[in-house]
């Protein structure tokens, strides 16, 4: 079973509205830290001490979140085995296991303006769609936290401070109280958002201390006017212009697995492999590419998959037959996902013009390297990324046509 270390849950102090969360994340989890909320969840980082035998295992339960795929339901923190484990064949290993885990908590909470019975549908079918995307995602081998559980938990505890599991809709004051919480694996590392600013911090600290030192070597002793900072940009170096192009080719693979992530911005793109100058050498440097995962699928949505999935031994005929799917209906979801990441990198990192243009190089590339079994450059998908491009062509616009008139 799982329990905690300390009788009570260790919370930063209350960041958070709304409310609280389900008591049972709260008494069962050693420590509960929030990292983020906004009007339609919370993120928390929890960490969990899971313990337990195998005489104590119990049935498993899954939740079907459509498209053929089943999640695991989290009935309680002191299930046991519990899905929040990433090395399922630790626990079943041995008789007796203990471990200290650390997952992230995405909980849609309950909206008090909505009916709660609509409130209750809205929080399951969203959660349950953001799972989906992740799984689809995590299949077609995009790098993206690992789907580990699903739970319904009630924020509502009756007069005796206990869990009121019956009323799963409404209380006395006619208001949901279920929160939908899904558990993810925790990426450890930093947004490319955070990276593309610690690079231009590093930058600019370089070159203020080597005119300093120019200066003393020059024997400088008279005064210098205060002198009109630099107007901020962005470093456009192979570092950048290689995470950009990562980018570029991870949205593609995103796009080709069926999935439109509907808000792409720098902040939702993390770098697991941060490049630290002061403890890598030139030699290693100059071997570093940056490991990109997508995060938050809050927002995705699934269209038709691009790859063609390979048929059983007896149907190999069939996939003969199939011909590269056009997505001319889907070109213009991807190419507003592709608008979206564009102004954001525009728009909060200023002159980053070939970052931009490094992008859509990758996202090209990867299509029409699709399907090459022969080591050629072209392979049987570059029409798609056309379509798309192209489409994106249209979308901007539109975007600058708003601009312009409003």
């Amino acid at each position: 079973m799982v329990m905690s270390s300390n009788s009570t849950t260790t919370t930063e102090a209350k960041g958070w509205y709304g409310p609280p969360p389900p008591p049972e994340l709260i008494d069962n989890a050693s420590s509960l830290e929030l990292l983020s909320q906004g009007a339609e969840a919370r993120v928390w980082l929890a960490t969990i001490d899971i313990t337990g035998s195998s005489s104590e295992a119990g049935s498993k339960r899954s939740v079907h979140v459509g498209s053929g795929i089943n999640v695991p339901q989290l009935s309680s923190l002191t299930q046991y085995p519990s899905p929040l484990l990433l090395d399922e064949s630790s626990s079943s290993s041995s008789s007796t296991s203990s471990q200290s885990v650390k997952v992230i908590v995405k909980e849609r909470f309950p909206k008090k303006y909505r009916h709660p019975a609509l409130d209750v549908s809205l929080t399951k079918s969203r959660t349950k769609g953001e799972a989906r995307s992740l799984i689809r995602c995590k299949r077609a081998d995009v790098n993206c936290p690992k789907v580990l559980a699903i739970s319904n938990w009630s924020n509502f505890t009756d007069s005796d401070g206990n869990v009121d599991k019956k009323s799963e809709t409404a209380n006395a004051s006619n208001v949901s109280t279920t929160s939908s919480c899904l558990f993810i694996e925790h990426v450890q590392g930093c947004t490319v958002r955070q990276y593309f600013e610690q690079r231009l911090e590093s930058t600019a600290t370089q070159d203020l201390s080597s005119s300093k030192r120019q200066r003393l070597e020059e024997g400088e002793r008279t005064k210098l006017e205060p002198k009109q900072q630099d107007r901020v940009t962005t470093v456009i170096d192979t570092d950048t212009l290689g995470v950009a192009y990562n980018i570029g080719t991870l949205v593609g693979k995103m796009h080709a697995a069926g999935v439109v992530h509907g808000d792409l911005t720098t902040s939702n793109i993390m770098v697991t492999n941060p490049f630290q100058t002061s403890d890598i050498n030139q030699e290693t440097k100059q071997r570093w590419e940056a490991d990109l995962v997508l995060i938050d699928f809050g927002l995705a949505t699934s269209t038709n998959s691009t790859v063609i999935t390979d048929a059983p031994d007896g149907d190999a005929a069939s996939n003969t037959n199939k011909k590269p799917h056009k997505q001319q209906h889907n070109a213009e979801e991807k190419a507003v996902d592709l608008y979206v990441l564009e102004r954001a990198f525009l728009s909060t990192h200023p002159e980053s013009e070939p970052l931009v243009e490094e992008v859509l190089k990758g996202y090209r590339e990867f299509f029409e390297s699709m399907g090459c079994s022969d080591g050629s450059s072209k392979g049987t998908y570059g029409h798609v990324a056309k379509a798309i491009l192209n489409r994106l062509e249209q979308v901007r616009l539109r975007g600058r046509k708003r601009e312009c008139f409003g």
